[in-house]
């Protein structure tokens, strides 16, 4: 466990302090990184980017907990993703026309794996994959998602609302394939 001695040791830039909050935090910010590239070197220069700005700026970070740290090293690592997905070509996002509501099986989801789910959220397509990344599971509002992406509101929302139902058709695939194999 990380101890407030720790951060407060990192902002005296301690090399003891660095690691021992590399190796704590490593895996965490890495598996956020990959969630957003899905490219195993792409997301480990990610945290190591990442790193190197939260030692960077711990001596300005100012928290009230550990929890408050680990949202800080959380953004910043989201917000290094984010420049590079808006830096590559492939980044596209749907037209925010095409936003259609869909209802959402939640039964299906007792029946696959958090392994499978997070391996399906990875499958979706870079813009896709994002929004739906900020807004279920880092909590963005689609208001902080449009500044974020430089995009409108309508547009977050549509974006959501396709990965949503592509999602949703993965997780029916995977639950079938599932059921003619006997797994379920």
């Amino acid at each position: 466990m990380v101890l407030t001695s720790t951060i407060e040791r990192l902002r005296h830039k301690d090399a003891a302090a660095q690691k021992e909050i590399f190796e704590h935090y490593g895996s965490f910010l890495y598996r956020i990184a990959y969630r957003y590239v899905r490219e195993r070197m792409l997301a480990e220069d990610l945290m190591v980017e990442s790193f190197l700005k939260i030692f960077e700026g711990i001596i300005n970070f100012r928290f009230d907990n550990l929890r408050s740290f680990e949202a800080w090293m959380k953004k910043i690592v989201v917000n290094e993703a984010l420049m590079l997905l808006r830096r590559q070509s492939n980044f596209h996002l749907m037209p925010e026309s095409e936003a259609v509501e869909i209802p959402i099986d939640d039964n299906v989801l007792d029946k696959i794996s958090t392994e499978e789910i997070y391996r399906l959220i990875a499958e979706l397509p870079d813009g896709y994959r994002t929004v739906f990344n900020l807004y279920a599971i880092e909590g963005y509002t689609h208001k902080e998602i449009a500044e974020q992406l430089h995009i409108s509101e309508g547009t977050s929302k549509s974006q959501l609302n396709h990965a949503r139902k592509l999602l949703q058709k993965k997780i029916l695939m995977t639950d079938k394939s599932h059921a003619s194999r006997g797994i379920l």
